[in-house]
């Protein structure tokens, strides 16, 4: 019974830690949980894919051949342009003009943003990039998610959280990296790279658009979209899509979350999109 119950905690802690999907108690994040089926489109081909925007537009590319680096490597690279984590095996890409600084956090305190309860695994670590000023989405009881109705506990929990509606909850452009430590997670029954990924994606039915692995690989790629009707933005009603692109790699000691999240906004440079590539294009584990 304990063993069942850490396995619930875990579950509930983990969801949406890379962002995209809030614990099922995060208001409008939480609605991304629907009873639909989903269509898992699996790709077994070359390491090097570009997964296009849901409404066509533009294309990221992830490359997981290049993912590796080794620690020589990694001294050399010039410190002023990556920010190199030694002890948790890791590079990035420092942030580009125009975005904030990376932030270094703990899974507890991404959550207590969203006045979220962490459950488990709540010391490991989060870094975190975001672009500008977030774009403010005013929900209610009508508001859907790619076409779905938002479950009525979800829409209770949200009212226990925030109040009664409109809900308004901010979405970034971003970069984000989650490290699981496999010492932590194996505890909680999170074994295999495909452990994870289903774990970080069970709760996203209806959004998950590709799922692109390779037999016995250490990566895999999943692209998903979020369309939300009935929100207003500014005031204005509106439909949006917002796109995620989620890349999981696992390591000798660790699992590694790297999400790119784009959020359209009125007047936001293409440039975001182009910064969005270079940070998944740099990112590296070094090899111990």
């Amino acid at each position: 019974m304990a063993e069942e119950h850490k396995s619930t905690a875990f579950q509930t802690a983990l969801i949406g830690l890379i962002g995209t999907i809030l614990t099922t108690c995060g208001g409008i994040g939480g609605a991304l949980v629907t009873s639909a089926v989903a269509v898992y489109q699996v790709q077994r081909q070359n390491q090097q894919v570009a997964l296009p925007a849901s409404g066509g537009g533009e294309t990221l590319s992830v490359d997981t051949g290049t993912i590796f680096i080794t620690r020589k490597e990694a001294a050399a690279l010039d410190p002023a342009v990556y920010y190199a984590n030694l002890e948790k095996a890791f590079i990035l890409h420092r942030p580009l003009p125009e975005w904030d600084d990376l932030e270094e956090m703990t899974v507890q305190e991404q959550l207590s943003e969203e006045n979220v309860t962490c459950l488990a695994v709540c010391d490991q670590p989060v870094f975190r990039i975001r672009y500008g000023e977030p774009l403010e989405i005013e929900s209610d009881r009508e508001t859907t998610v790619n076409g779905h109705i938002i479950p009525e506990e979800m829409l209770n929990m949200s009212e226990k959280l925030y109040g009664p509606p409109p809900w308004k909850l901010p979405y970034y452009s971003e970069m984000i990296l989650n490290i699981f430590e496999k010492g932590e997670v194996q505890k909680l029954g999170i074994r295999t790279l495909p452990d994870m990924v289903l774990l970080m994606t069970r709760h996203s039915v209806g959004r998950v658009n590709r799922v692109i692995a390779r037999t016995d690989s250490h990566f895999a790629i999943v692209q998903t979209s979020s369309t939300y009707e009935g929100i207003r933005v500014a005031g204005e009603p509106t439909t949006m899509t917002i796109d995620n692109w989620l890349l999981f790699a696992e390591a000798d000691n660790a699992f590694y979350t790297i999400e790119i999240r784009y959020t359209p906004q009125r007047g936001q440079p293409l440039q975001v999109w182009d910064d969005l590539q270079s940070y998944i294009d740099q990112f590296r584990m070094i090899q111990k």
